[in-house]
């Protein structure tokens, strides 16, 4: 068997294969057997033909076509692991020769791990942020717990300023009622924001039963660019008005949540919300290394097949989080006015970014001889049983040899971010 190999753009490889008509022998008597098997020839038992039974039964070149289906990819992989190329992906085959007793040549084009050179870390410099918390977060964490707790009591009276109105509401811009714009049973917290301004002070004064008819411009950077900006016309129809009553902040209120006084749960809150702050600190500081190491690192063309995975990974992603909150991901297409095709296209300059961080993490790890340990994955594995404690119909999953290699990237890829942060850090 020869081959020859031939470089192309974006990282990938023509590799041509031919394989002489001995080359072929073992190939041709395991494709008669098949064939000889699969259809009955007189005389014989299914799988005993002798070679020259099948060949004078289906012809010589039938025999070569199948054969060539069992050489491509078994000689194909042993030229991959004696070329020592890391391929990605499946390749594609074309047949240059394929005729009876004559070598048999084809062409294999695959896309390759685009190479990366390492650049120096040890220049990177991170900016340490002070991680402060306001009291005004505080105070937010505080009204939110306050809202767990509301009592709400229908009122007979026109709606106040710290009320909660349920309407039907119909929306509609140059007299053509929008799509989506009709709402029933539609509940307005009168002491929150929302996202049409200026309709809850229209709301203020009226009682259960009341209707009215007023118009209000929509926000400029509203994700439907129809109406963005524009005026639009509400009709509306009171059907309740709730008097909301919520615990005041007293030593009474922190001991219902586990806590002896107010000023014991405003520290609890404080430093839950510190240690919040330093851990998105943290991330912010791992991203902003990974992003100048990647400026640091030069990598060869990134094959297409790797941007198209990923921007099918981060749609998948999207979808699911769109999933999550209820939603059907056609509807926020729609919304959005964008399709599958073009929001994979706007990915794609993110991706090549998340395809580097990859590449370059593999890289590194690979170098540095970073790896993680059998007894680190296995307490790895038992930290995440143990959070889905309570769904046992999970844990074959999470004990399943891909989720065991999943856990195993996180592992090392958390190594890898702590070496950069040694290097950046000059230890």
């Amino acid at each position: 068997m020869k081959h020859t190999l031939k470089s192309l753009p974006k990282s990938a490889v023509e590799i041509t294969i031919e394989l002489a008509p001995e080359d072929m022998q073992s190939y041709l008597q395991k494709a008669a057997a098949q064939m000889s098997s699969e259809s009955s020839i007189p005389g014989f038992r299914p799988g005993k033909a002798p070679y020259e039974q099948v060949v004078a039964r289906f012809g010589a070149q039938r025999v070569w076509e199948e054969a060539a289906q069992l050489a491509v990819p078994r000689s194909f992989t042993e030229t991959v692991k004696k070329e020592n190329l890391e391929t990605i992906g499946s390749p594609e085959i074309a047949v240059i020769k394929l005729a009876a007793d004559n070598p048999f040549i084809f062409k294999a084009t695959i896309a390759l791990l685009p190479e990366v050179t390492l650049g120096d870390y040890s220049s990177i410099k991170l900016e340490r942020k002070t991680t402060t918390v306001e009291a005004a977060k505080v105070d937010k964490v505080l009204k939110d717990l306050r809202k767990m707790q509301t009592k709400e009591v229908v009122a007979s009276r026109p709606a106040l300023a710290e009320d909660k109105v349920v309407l039907d509401m119909a929306m509609s811009l140059d007299s053509v009622p929008l799509d989506g714009g009709v709402t029933k049973d539609h509940a307005v917290y009168m002491d929150e924001e929302y996202y049409v301004p200026g309709l809850k002070e229209q709301l203020v004064g009226l009682k259960k039963g009341d209707t009215k008819e007023f118009q209000l411009k929509f926000p400029k950077e509203h994700y439907q660019k129809m109406i963005a900006g524009k005026d639009v016309d509400f009709k509306i129809e009171i059907k309740d008005v709730f008097e909301l009553t919520r615990p005041e902040l007293t030593d009474e209120f922190a001991q219902e949540l586990g806590q002896k006084t107010i000023a014991d749960l405003k520290t609890i809150i404080h430093g839950n919300l510190e240690h919040e702050a330093k851990q998105k600190d943290e991330e912010r500081g791992e991203i902003e290394l990974l992003e100048k190491a990647i400026e640091k690192t030069k990598f060869s063309d990134v094959p297409d097949i790797l941007v198209n995975e990923e921007t099918h990974k981060m749609l998948a992603e999207l979808e699911d989080g769109i999933a999550r909150q209820g939603l059907e991901f056609n509807d926020y297409l729609q919304k959005i006015g964008k399709t599958r095709d073009q929001l994979r296209l706007d990915f794609a300059p993110q991706a090549i970014k998340r395809v580097k961080t990859a590449l370059l993490m593999r890289k590194l790890a690979h170098t540095q001889n970073i790896s993680a340990t059998e007894e680190e994955i296995d307490a790895e594995v038992a930290r995440v049983l143990e959070l889905y404690k309570d769904a046992p119909e999970q844990h074959e999953q999470i004990r399943s040899v891909g989720a065991r290699q999943y856990l195993t990237n996180i592992l090392m890829n958390r190594k890898v971010i702590n070496w950069l942060k040694q290097v950046a850090a000059g230890l």
